[in-house]
């Protein structure tokens, strides 16, 4: 399974509307089989040693006080033992407490639905917790909710796009030590998210048709090389020895033929897959094609025909139809798409900058995380 992304599925999913309810179709991987226990990633700062009374030299008149040690890290989650500790309030939402011990569950639970570089940082890891607090009490406040049903054709939406079958999901959700449960419902909130996004974000992101033309222009992606519209006319026959040299020499006098009109010939004489559609074979990148078609397209302009090239089970001519020009993809083919893609990246941006700004100006939230890690670090 990729790691990247674990089961949160990301804002960039299709929309669509089943029994009139909008379900919400991520593209993303579904699961990370590994559950991490939370730990915190900063060394703890050395302890104030306490020397023996005899080693502790007075106070000096007119020098100044030592200066005191730096606080001490939240030490990793091994250390912390007792429940002093384990119910010490890390962060304080509308009120409501978050503790030590709830952040630790958290970061257990919701290990497969975060990217490793917050579930390993007790510090990301509360920010994480904290915005999804914040984040029901929109659902609740906008009268945001996702039935089971809705929920359900979310997931056979997921399993769709990933191509994987209910039953090989529940299997790698039992094997990363969460329910079936826990995962229903994270999916339940990711329906909910995705509805407050359509809600309040959506109608605010808007990407203006130069932008999209000026991505196009930029993007090394849409840059194509040279094309050339190839027709071949497919003689079968041994290609040495005296009867391949009268296999040349009828080759020969169809590739005059084909010269005259090579769409006729083709009908007449090839033996290859085209030879109704006379020898047309379709738009091919010089350099691309098997060794005889490159051999006998070597020098040839546009209406050129080549002579008989010998090749695998026979002789080979060859017509180059039409030439197109090394340039940019055409920008009506791409504009759908390009708009899509830019869109989301929009819509993703929009929505992190609200997470981390707008949605909390209406509530009040103090985190007390290093004031606990003083208290552990005393302890």
């Amino acid at each position: 399974m990729k790691e990247p992304g674990s089961l949160r599925p990301r804002i960039r999913c299709v929309a669509r509307r089943a029994d009139g309810v909008v379900a919400a179709v991520a593209a993303a991987t579904l699961l990370a089989v590994s559950v991490p226990a939370l730990a915190a990633p900063h060394p703890a700062a050395p302890a104030k040693a306490t020397p023996p009374p005899a080693a502790q030299p007075a106070a000096q008149p007119g020098q100044p006080d030592q200066p005191p040690p730096p606080p001490a890290a939240l030490p990793p989650a091994a250390r912390l033992e007792g429940d002093r500790i384990h119910d010490g309030i890390v962060a304080v939402v509308d009120g409501d407490p978050i503790t030590l011990r709830e952040l630790k569950r958290y970061g257990v639970i919701g290990a497969p639905f975060l990217p490793p570089d917050v579930r390993n940082d007790y510090r990301a890891l509360l920010e994480s917790m904290i915005e999804r607090k914040l984040l029901k009490s929109e659902f609740e406040k906008n009268g945001i909710n996702a039935p089971d049903d809705m929920v359900n054709r979310y997931i056979d939406g997921v399993l769709e796009e990933t191509r994987q079958t209910r039953d090989t999901l529940q299997a790698e959700i039992a094997k990363s030590g969460i329910t079936w449960k826990d995962y229903f419902e994270r999916m339940r909130e990711e329906v909910e998210r995705i509805q407050l996004i359509n809600l309040l974000i959506r109608s605010r992101v808007n990407v203006p048709e130069e932008e999209v033309r000026k991505a196009w222009e930029d993007d090394p992606k849409y840059l194509e090389g040279e094309r050339l519209e190839v027709a071949a006319i497919f003689l079968p026959g041994p290609t040495s020895g005296e009867e391949g040299a009268k296999g040349r020499d009828a080759a020969d006098k169809v590739r005059k033929e084909a010269k005259r009109d090579f769409e006729d010939a083709a009908k007449k004489y090839s033996k290859g897959p085209a030879a109704s559609d006379g020898g047309r074979l379709g738009e091919f990148k010089r350099g691309s094609m098997a060794s005889q078609y490159e051999k006998a397209l070597a020098g040839l302009g546009k209406g050129d025909v080549s002579d008989p090239v010998d090749g695998p089970g026979g002789f080979y001519i060859v017509k180059v139809v039409d030439i197109k020009a090394s340039g940019r993809k055409p920008f009506d083919q791409v504009k759908d798409e390009l708009s899509k893609k830019l869109y989301d990246e929009r819509l993703e941006e929009r929505y992190k900058k609200w997470a981390k700004e707008d949605l909390r100006k209406d509530h009040h939230i103090v985190n007390l995380v290093d004031n606990l890690a003083l208290t552990a670090a005393g302890s």
